[in-house]
């Protein structure tokens, strides 16, 4: 793996001039575990014993007014409850099944920033969740050239690495929770998505995008080989990116193309502008 592309929506060309690409924080990714107010539900449904039963009748029985304990013994106030057992027993389940799990905290993920990126360009579903609809665009990086391998970023921890399928799902860390996925067929395929990950202190700026708060690090302008224009971007909007490209110092060793339908097959193909 060494092309990987990052999806543009119509900020692209603002951002690519101002050398930025914008992180999301991780509960702006759409992994449900990563949302700070999903609730969770354990599937396995849990038993209730015996003892429990007993346990919950004396802490009934404590609760009883004083003068009505001195009355009555316990056991006497066990034999009664058996008679309403069922029933006590659905509404102690319930409360128990109902009881909210929290096996991961993702606010410890809070520092972090994250950049999807995907080892594909011709996604159509990509483009129309990420690129706009055809109205953004792509761009390619050459990963050899990019330093989101290494170990840090402007003096701050760094992690990147693909999302990865898991069958089962056994996390050790909180880190975890961003590369990987669990498996939702039986036959699940190696997935095209990559993740970087930097500290919110290591963005070189901080900015509004659509009304969502994005930490910004600068663009690896080097490791830029490609910028692919989308299938819904008119012509004298290509010509005016190509253009500009060309001229820029930071970007005219980049190739500028646009992504068309081809009419035979319907897959997305690369073009010369």
């Amino acid at each position: 793996m060494n092309l990987l592309y990052y999806f543009f929506g119509t900020e692209g060309f603002i951002l690519l001039k101002r050398g930025y690409l914008p992180f999301l924080s991780p509960s702006q990714l759409p992994d449900p575990w990563l949302q700070t107010n999903t609730t969770y539900q354990d599937q396995i449904r849990p038993q209730l014993d015996a003892a429990d039963f007993r346990q919950h009748l004396k802490d009934q029985y404590q609760e009883l007014p004083e003068n009505l304990r001195s009355m009555i013994s316990f056991e006497y106030f066990e034999q009664q409850s058996l008679t309403k057992r069922e029933e006590i027993e659905q509404a102690l389940l319930l409360k128990k099944h109902s009881q909210t799990i929290k096996p991961f905290a993702c606010e410890a993920l809070s520092d972090w920033r994250v950049l999807s990126l995907y080892s594909q360009w011709h996604s159509a579903i990509l483009w129309q969740q990420l690129g706009a609809s055809g109205q953004g665009m792509v761009v390619e990086f050459e990963v050899s050239k990019s330093s989101f391998g290494s170990d840090s970023y402007n003096q701050h921890a760094q992690h990147f690495g693909n999302v990865e399928v898991v069958q089962h799902w056994q996390p050790f860390d909180d880190l975890y929770y961003v590369f990987h996925r669990p498996s939702y067929t039986d036959h699940a395929q190696d997935d095209i998505e990559w993740r970087l990950m930097r500290k919110l202190d290591a963005a070189d700026r901080q900015i509004d995008v659509q009304g969502a708060s994005r930490a910004m690090y600068k663009i690896p302008t080097k490791a830029v080989k490609r910028i692919i224009l989308g299938y819904a971007c008119s012509p004298e909007y290509c010509q005016q990116v190509k253009r500009y490209l060309s001229q820029d110092i930071f970007y005219r060793h980049c190739e500028c193309v646009q992504a068309q339908l081809d009419p035979q097959t319907m897959r997305l193909q690369l073009v010369a502008i």
